[in-house]
C-alpha cells in the first residue's frame, strides 16, 4: 500500500504502548524526535448538527505548523519558528474521553466517537479521523426550584422570568451552572448575601432518557447596608463628596451591583488615585440584619504641573509635540476640577521634508502644526452622581497644506452615565472660525469657508455611545457603538442674529461609528476587527449659503481611514482638503501573534508582536447624491503591531487596490506596475488603527 499502514485506533494504542514499555520508550518520546510521527491533520466527520470546530477546541492533539515555520524551527532559530507537534497515544486517548464526556454534557447520552489514524512511515506522519455519530439528544423534562418560596415576591419573579432552564430545553451541562450562578447574583443583589445552593441534580431515566433537574437553593437571612465607615490617606477629604456618590444608604436591601457602581463613581471623580469600598462581617440582629460597609481612599495630589510629551493620530496622522499642563481637582472644593493645557503638535510628521523646513521655516507646504491653549472646568456632581458639567474655552491655530485656521470656542457639556457600559454626551458649542492663507487653486472658497474669512456657529450636538470592549488599547473582544446628531444655526436664527449680519452654517449632521472585535476564546493570538464610520451633513435652509464650517467636515485618508491614502488625500472630488458632507469608511483587519509563548529576543518580547493584515474602503463625497458604487475607493496591506504600556506601536504599509481617481486603464492594482505604480502608502502611528 505504498508504505501506508491503514490501522484502527485501538491498534494502533496496542503497538504504541509495547513500544513505550520497552527501553526504546525515551527515545520514543522526547529523546529521539527522529521515532514520532508528526500530526499531519485532524478531520471530522460529523452525523450531526454540531458544527466540527466546536469539537475541535476540545481536542488538545494539535495539526503540526506549516513546514516552513518547523523548519525555521528545527533549523534556524527556535522562537522564530513553531515546533512540530507530535502524536501522542495516551493524549489521543484523552480528547476521546474528552469528546465523549463533551457530547454526554450537551444531552448527546448515547453518542458513539469513532477514530482512523492513517500512518505514512516514509514521511513519519499521522493523518487522524476522528467520527461522530450523536445521535438522540435528551431534554429536560421536569424541573425543580426549591427553596424560594420565602423569598420576596419581587425576588421570585426575577428569579422565574429569567430564568436559562426551561422544561423541554435540551439538556446542556453548562447552562445549568450558568442558571446557577445568576440565581445566586440575584440573590446577591437582593439581600440574602449568604445565599447558597445545596447542589444541582441532574438525573436521567433510560426509559425516557430524558433529565430531571433540581435547583434547592438556601436563601438564609435578608440583610441591609449598615453604617459606612471612611479611611483615607489625606484627613482633609470633605465626607460629602464621598458619600453623595453612594447608590445606597444606610438602611437599604443590600445590593451587590450598587457597591460596585459607587466604587465607580467614586474613581471617576478624579481626586482619588484609588477609591475601595469593602463589605464588612455581616451582623445578624434580630429586627434588621446588616452589613456594615467602610471606604478605602487614597488622594491624588489636589495641584499639579505636568510636561507632556505628545504622540498621537490627530486626522489620521502620526503627530508628534509637546505640552504642559495644570490640574486643580479641588477647585472651591466639591471636588470640582480646573485644567489649562497649552500644546503644539506637528503634524503628519512622516510626510515632512526636513530640509525644507529648515529653509523655509513655518512657508514649508509639509510643515503642518496645530498650537491649542484649552481652559476647562469639570463639576463632576451636577444634580446626580451619574452627571456631569464641563466649561471648557479654547483657541486654536492649525496649518494644513492649503489653509490656516483660527478658532475660538467656548463648549458647555453634559455627561450622563445611563447603564454601567452606555453613556451619553451633550455639547454646545460657540465657535469663531477664521480661515486665511487659502490656496484657491486646490480649496474651493464657496464650498469650503463660504463667502467671509469669519463664521460665527452655535452648534448643538448628542451624542450615544455604548462600550463593551475588554480592552482600552487593543480590544480582542467586544464591540464598540457610537451615534451623533449635530445640528447649527438654530439657537442664532431664534435670537435673530441673521440682522447683525454674523454669517453663521444652518445644517444637520449625523454620524454613526461601530467596531466589533472576535477571537478564539478572548486571547490575543487571532483578533478579528471590523470597523463601519458613516455619516452626512446637510445644510438646511436654501437662503443661506454658508457651507458646514472647516471644523466639522469630514476628512478621509490616513493611518485610522482606508490606508491606501495618506491623511486628507482622498475624495471623490476633486480637493480632498477641504473635507466632505458624506462619508463612508469600511475596515477588515486581522491581528496574528507571530511568535506566541516564545519569549525575549534580546530586549524584545517576542510575545508582543503581531502581524496585520487589512482591507479598507469607503470615500468622501459631497452630498448624498454622489454615491456610487463605481467611486469607492479599496486599499490593503499589511502591518505590524508591538504591544507597550501605552498602546502597540503601529506600522502599516497600504496599497490602493481599487483608485476610483486614477485613469481608466489604472485603476486598479492588477493594471498597475506593482514596484513603480503600486501607490503604496506608509502609516507609523501609536495605538491600533480602530
Amino acid at each position: 500500500m505504498n508504505n501506508r499502514l491503514r490501522l484502527v485506533y485501538s491498534a494502533a494504542a496496542i503497538i504504541l504502548a509495547i513500544l513505550m514499555s520497552s527501553p526504546a520508550a525515551d527515545a520514543f518520546q522526547n529523546k529521539s524526535p527522529s521515532g514520532l510521527y508528526e500530526v499531519n491533520s485532524i478531520a471530522f466527520k460529523i452525523d450531526g448538527a454540531t458544527p466540527k470546530d466546536v469539537y475541535r477546541e476540545v481536542l488538545q492533539t494539535a495539526e503540526t505548523p506549516a513546514r516552513f515555520w518547523t523548519y525555521v524551527y528545527n533549523t534556524i532559530y527556535k522562537k522564530l519558528g513553531s515546533m512540530p507537534e507530535y502524536f501522542d497515544p495516551i493524549l489521543f486517548d484523552g480528547d476521546v474521553i474528552r469528546l465523549r464526556q463533551y457530547l454526554k454534557d450537551q444531552g448527546y447520552s448515547h453518542a458513539v466517537v469513532d477514530t482512523t489514524l492513517l500512518f505514512d512511515n516514509e514521511s513519519k506522519r499521522v493523518d487522524l479521523t476522528i467520527s461522530i455519530r450523536e445521535n438522540r439528544r435528551s431534554v429536560i423534562d421536569t424541573l425543580k426550584i426549591l427553596g424560594v418560596d420565602s423569598l420576596a415576591p419581587e425576588v421570585q419573579k426575577e428569579i422565574f422570568d429569567g430564568m436559562l432552564v426551561k422544561q423541554g430545553d435540551p439538556y446542556v451541562k453548562d447552562v445549568l451552572e450558568h442558571e446557577q450562578l445568576r440565581a445566586l447574583r440575584i440573590f446577591l443583589n437582593n439581600g440574602y448575601t449568604t445565599a447558597g445552593i445545596d447542589g444541582v441534580t441532574a438525573t436521567t431515566y433510560y426509559s425516557t432518557d430524558n433529565w430531571t433537574v433540581t435547583f434547592p437553593y438556601r436563601p438564609g437571612k435578608r440583610y441591609v447596608f449598615g453604617d459606612v465607615e471612611m479611611s483615607s490617606n489625606q484627613d482633609d477629604v470633605d465626607s460629602t463628596i464621598v458619600f453623595r456618590q453612594l447608590d445606597f444608604v444606610p438602611g437599604e436591601i443590600y445590593n451587590e451591583n450598587k457597591k460596585v457602581e459607587s466604587e465607580q463613581n467614586l474613581n471617576r471623580i478624579g481626586i482619588f488615585e484609588s477609591a475601595k469600598i469593602e463589605s464588612q462581617n455581616p451582623v445578624d440582629t434580630a429586627a434588621h440584619p446588616f452589613i456594615p460597609i467602610r471606604i478605602l481612599l487614597r488622594s491624588r495630589d489636589l495641584q499639579e504641573v505636568t510636561p507632556e510629551l505628545l504622540v498621537d493620530d490627530e486626522n489620521n496622522a502620526f503627530n508628534t509635540g509637546l505640552g504642559v499642563g495644570y490640574n486643580n481637582r479641588n477647585f472651591f472644593g466639591q471636588a470640582r476640577n480646573l485644567s489649562a493645557r497649552m500644546r503644539f503638535r506637528l503634524q503628519s510628521i512622516q510626510d515632512l521634508n526636513f530640509s525644507g523646513a529648515f529653509k523655509e521655516g513655518v512657508n514649508e507646504p509639509t510643515l503642518l502644526t496645530k498650537s491649542d491653549l484649552q481652559m476647562q472646568m469639570v463639576q463632576p456632581y451636577f444634580f446626580s452622581n451619574k452627571l456631569s458639567a464641563s466649561w471648557t474655552i479654547s483657541a486654536e491655530y492649525e496649518k494644513q497644506k492649503f489653509y490656516n485656521l483660527n478658532t475660538l470656542r467656548n463648549r458647555i457639556g453634559l455627561t450622563n452615565k445611563f447603564a454601567t457600559y452606555t453613556v451619553g454626551f451633550a455639547d454646545w458649542n460657540l465657535e469663531r472660525v477664521g480661515i486665511s492663507n487659502i490656496d484657491t487653486t486646490k480649496v474651493t472658497r464657496n464650498d469650503f469657508s463660504g463667502t467671509r474669512e469669519k463664521q460665527f456657529n452655535s452648534i448643538l450636538t448628542l451624542t450615544l455611545q455604548r462600550d463593551k470592549t475588554n480592552d482600552v488599547f487593543s480590544p480582542s473582544l467586544g464591540f464598540f457603538h457610537s451615534v451623533s446628531v449635530e445640528e447649527a444655526g438654530l439657537i442664532p436664527k431664534l435670537l435673530g442674529s441673521r440682522g447683525s449680519g454674523l454669517p453663521y452654517a444652518e445644517y444637520y449632521k449625523v454620524s454613526f461609528l461601530v467596531r466589533q472585535y472576535f477571537s478564539d476564546g478572548g486571547t490575543k493570538s487571532v483578533v478579528w476587527a471590523l470597523r463601519l464610520h458613516a455619516g452626512a451633513a446637510q445644510l438646511y435652509n436654501p437662503q443661506n449659503k454658508e457651507p458646514v464650517p472647516p471644523t466639522r467636515k469630514f476628512f478621509a485618508g490616513g493611518s485610522g481611514s482606508i490606508r491606501g491614502w495618506k491623511s486628507r488625500d482622498l475624495a471623490a472630488f476633486g480637493n480632498p482638503d477641504q473635507g466632505g458632507n458624506v462619508i463612508l469608511e469600511g475596515n477588515i483587519e486581522t491581528r496574528i501573534s507571530l511568535f506566541p509563548r516564545s519569549g525575549k529576543l534580546w530586549i524584545m518580547n517576542l510575545d508582543n508582536l503581531m502581524g496585520v493584515m487589512f482591507i479598507d474602503y469607503g470615500n468622501l463625497w459631497n452630498g448624498l447624491a454622489e454615491i456610487k458604487g463605481s467611486s469607492i475607493a479599496i486599499a490593503a496591506g499589511f502591518g505590524l503591531r508591538y504591544e507597550t504600556f501605552v498602546g502597540p506601536l503601529r506600522f502599516d504599509l497600504g496599497l490602493r487596490v481599487y483608485d476610483p481617481k486614477g485613469a481608466p486603464d489604472r485603476q486598479w492594482l492588477f493594471n498597475r506596475k506593482l514596484l513603480t505604480e503600486s501607490f503604496s502608502v506608509i502609516h507609523i502611528g501609536i495605538g491600533q488603527a480602530f
